[in-house]
């Protein structure tokens, strides 16, 4: 497998604006890789925080994966060789059972990432870019998710961006605190409202573009109201959260100064790819703006509180690699060569043994007599 990756590690939140790719674009760059790049075996990641592409095979395709992200994103070469990483063979793997591990996110051990690796090798799949071989990766490295999950203290006490902007919400000064919520209704945004509602003194006000978009909710602390209200409603909140997936700004420097008549300090915060807050709303007067990149920092502590776990789980997912590893092997060895048992059926196993004894290191043919002093017991 080969992997290219442009992440939060390499580049800043407007660097990977450029390279996100929406679902709605999704197929159309998967046809791009296996046009271009010759993979007949291909899945896209894209989120807030990476763009990566997995194909299959370790034929040098980098270049190539290199040119389709720079016409999708009006980036030339050297701009995208300066910001991607490159992973080919058992790094690939690696580096795939890292990132749906939540090991390589901004907030190790968030949860979030989990069902994008899923949803992205599900639409893949679905579209008739995967193969045995990447079913085999995809599928082994969700599991090895569900066992660190399950293991390892990594997502307890989860931890992610949505946790992270509420959590900072929760900080602001005033005992009761209304937060005009725009994107309640989508992925990230139910998320950030779910951990909103289970605190106390919190009033949200959640926009909507139509009436089947609105955020269903028996909660007194929810007030639904149509997104063309957004600006009329800045004036009663303390916190504003943008998580929409809309192409345009939500709220724009010029008519924020013009809605905000209260000189009282309001937080900002921006969690959207591209982002949804325009940055000039962070220079006016009594406004605060939070944005991606800020996250990183308030993730620090976590991170390092997590260490203890990120080593349990660095255990369990090299034992689930090598036996990924061994199931793609004997699949290649099968495949390259349809007739081996017919070879092998009149070969003694004593004969099988000196040549292995002969083909073999040292260290590897002592693991071979082990399995097969355990298999005769």
């Amino acid at each position: 497998m080969e992997c290219i990756s442009i992440s939060h590690k390499t580049a800043v939140a407007g660097e990977r604006e450029k390279f996100y790719i929406p679902e709605e674009k999704a197929a159309d760059f998967l046809r791009r890789v296996r046009e271009d790049a010759g993979a007949a075996q291909c899945v896209v990641l894209s989120t807030c925080n990476r763009t990566e592409v997995y194909v299959q095979g370790e034929e040098n395709r980098f270049r190539q994966l290199e040119e389709v992200l720079a016409k999708i994103s009006g980036s030339t070469g050297e701009q995208i060789r300066k910001l991607v990483r490159r992973y080919q063979g058992r790094k690939a793997l690696r580096h795939l059972f890292r990132v749906v591990c939540g090991m390589e996110s901004m907030v190790i051990g968030e949860d979030q990432i989990l069902g994008q690796v899923r949803d992205a090798y599900g639409y893949a799949k679905e579209a008739g870019y995967t193969g045995y071989e990447s079913n085999s990766v995809f599928q082994a490295a969700l599991a090895c998710a569900k066992r660190v999950k399950t293991e390892t203290m990594i997502s307890r006490t989860t931890v992610s961006v949505a946790t992270l902007a509420a959590n900072e919400v929760m900080r602001l000064p005033m005992p009761c605190k209304t937060v005009l919520l725009m994107g309640g209704s989508g992925k990230m945004g139910g998320i950030i409202l779910k951990n909103l509602l289970s605190q106390k003194d919190i009033r949200v006000i959640a926009t909507a573009r139509s009436h089947n978009g609105i955020f269903q909710s028996s909660s007194m602390q929810v007030e639904n109201v149509d997104y063309q209200e957004r600006y009329a409603r800045l004036e009663e909140a303390d916190a504003i959260i943008s998580a929409t997936s809309s192409p345009h700004y939500t709220l724009t420097a010029g008519r924020v100064r013009e809605a905000i008549q209260t000189p009282k300090e309001r937080l900002f915060l921006d969690i959207s790819m591209p982002p949804d807050l325009d940055v000039e709303i962070g220079k006016l007067e009594h406004c605060r703006l939070v944005a991606l990149d800020d996250i990183q920092k308030l993730a620090e502590d976590n991170n390092r509180l997590k260490q203890q776990a990120f080593a349990d789980a660095e255990e369990i997912l090299e034992e689930e690699l090598e036996k990924l590893c061994k199931v793609l092997l004997f699949h290649r060895f099968t495949e390259e060569d349809v007739h081996w048992k017919g070879r092998y059926a009149d070969c003694s196993a004593e004969k099988l043994i000196y040549l292995l004894r002969d083909e073999l290191d040292s260290t590897s043919f002592e693991a071979v007599l082990k399995v097969l002093a355990g298999t005769g017991r």
